[in-house]
């Protein structure tokens, strides 16, 4: 059997929450700059420029992609923040899983009210959306579910590992 490498990054649409975090840092940031005349100029520039630095952590953290590596049926899925700093993820065995279909199609919703969820997309639209369901994961009671979504090199590189568990 060939050896199969497959790797596609996607970028994590921004949520409500950190829109609100990049505000809110964005709010201190003028606070202190508004604090300069009040307050002494040194403690002042010291808080402002505090405000920054955390300013840009906020927008630095809430920059979040999807790494998805499919290699010899193994399927890691690394969470990527700001673009450099990488937190390991999780591995699936794709040749364990016994479905792979669009997440909102009838043979995944019928399956899925038991399961335990693991949600790996960008968006909250439901266009390209799948789901993998895999029965026997470490550490997990039960059937797990990832959602995640796949370009067509992805599908058809697990169409190679498993061909009649995908459906399209």
């Amino acid at each position: 059997m060939a050896d199969v490498f497959v790797e596609q990054i996607i970028k994590r649409k921004l949520s409500l929450g950190g829109l609100a975090i990049r505000i809110g840092a964005i709010f201190l940031v003028l606070i202190g700059i508004l604090l300069l005349p009040v307050l002494k100029l040194i403690l002042t520039i010291t808080v402002t420029a505090l405000f920054i630095y955390l300013a840009y952590l906020a927008f630095v953290y809430t920059s979040v992609e999807w790494e998805y590596s499919l290699v010899n049926g193994e399927l890691t899925i690394d969470k990527i923040l700001g673009k450099r700093k990488r937190k390991p993820g999780e591995t699936y065995d794709i040749r364990k899983a016994s479905l792979i279909a669009p997440a909102y199609s009838e043979e995944v919703l019928s399956k899925s009210e038991y399961l335990t969820k693991m949600d790996y997309t960008a968006t909250n639209n439901k266009g390209n959306h799948y789901a993998i369901i895999i029965d026997d994961v470490e550490g997990v009671k039960g059937a797990l579910m990832i959602t995640f979504e796949p370009d067509e090199k992805m599908l058809d590189a697990m169409y190679n590992v498993r061909p009649n568990i995908i459906k399209r």
